[in-house]
């Protein structure tokens, strides 16, 4: 009998234990979404699928030298196939014609949003992205309406004339999303 009470008293307070935090990787990864987002300490980019077939790509960089980035390296994955970004489409302000260049320079400690121009067809959602940078392949992660809003609202609290980038991923919670790998011919 003394053993089934002590049965019971472990079971009691097993089940009365709070459940264990869940962490980022457990949490189940969406097949497809409208917003994806790459964060580490050098850059910080994100994809956002405004109008069926219209994607936006901002980006800030947190670095100390200017980088080249070429529409044909920014890479969408639809529903059953991969289109590559041909152009990119500045949009000036009210009533002006966006301004369309094969590629920019992404100067240190800048953020800026463009318009991605390709054949995207009415893609609603995005399977995936990537965006070659360098000799590296910054891939993406698909996050949910509200996760983008809230990583929007960190990102916009950046201090980008700030010495210390460390102070702000601290104050502001930033995590790192997305993976960096080296460069693969496609």
């Amino acid at each position: 009998m003394h053993l089934y009470h002590l049965l019971i008293f472990s079971l009691l307070g097993l089940l009365s234990q709070a459940p264990a935090e869940t962490t980022p990787a457990e949490k189940q990864m969406l097949e497809k979404s409208a917003y994806f987002a790459f964060v580490d300490r050098d850059y910080i980019f994100t994809i956002e699928v405004v109008k069926p077939g219209i994607p936006i790509l901002n980006f800030v960089s947190m670095t100390e030298e200017d980088i080249r980035l070429s529409a044909k390296n920014v890479w969408l994955t639809l529903e059953n196939r991969k289109a590559a970004a041909n152009l990119f489409a500045i949009e000036p302000g009210d009533f002006q014609q966006a301004m369309v260049v094969p590629s920019l320079t992404i100067h240190p400690r800048s953020s800026f949003g463009i318009r991605l121009d390709g054949n995207f067809g009415k893609a609603e959602e995005l399977y995936g992205a990537t965006i070659r940078l360098g000799t590296e392949d910054l891939k993406l992660a698909p996050l949910t309406s509200f996760g983008f809003e809230s990583l929007v609202l960190k990102v916009n609290s950046l201090n980008l004339g700030s010495p210390d980038f460390r102070e702000d991923w601290r104050v502001l919670k930033l995590e790192v999303l997305g993976s960096r790998s080296p460069t693969r011919r496609r």
